[in-house]
């Protein structure tokens, strides 16, 4: 069962949600470390606010996203071809994944997608 839930916590470009920051904050009920997060993550183009570190994984359907996770490009590809993640997609890597990928830790979300990508073709 723990595999399920860990499955269900990668995100369409890969991303193991369980490991986010916002992610963990919103789980644990954690106002502070929201607070910490916010003033981390803000730079000169994107400002946050502790209530918008709230997160319950990119694809929970209901629950609140991230600003950035809920208008991703790529979740809304995926989330619109029915995909479970980007690896199962025929043209993946595209350029809408790869352009996200190198504003995150592109070598752990490769991983996560390269798996799903080998588990579909031995299903």
């Amino acid at each position: 069962m723990k595999k399920i839930k860990k499955k269900n916590r990668i995100a369409y470009c890969g991303i193991d949600c369980s490991k986010c920051p916002a992610y963990v904050a919103t789980e644990k009920e954690q106002k502070n470390v929201r607070i910490k997060i916010a003033k981390l993550w803000s730079d000169r183009e994107n400002h946050y606010e502790s209530c918008e570190i709230s997160c319950k994984g990119c694809r929970e359907p209901w629950g609140k996203k991230f600003r950035h996770c809920a208008n991703c490009e790529v979740r809304e590809c995926a989330r619109k071809k029915l995909y479970t993640s980007c690896a199962d997609c025929p043209q993946y890597p595209c350029t809408k994944l790869n352009d996200l990928l190198q504003s995150l830790d592109e070598k752990i979300v490769r991983i996560n997608l390269d798996e799903l990508k080998c588990k579909h073709k031995t299903d």
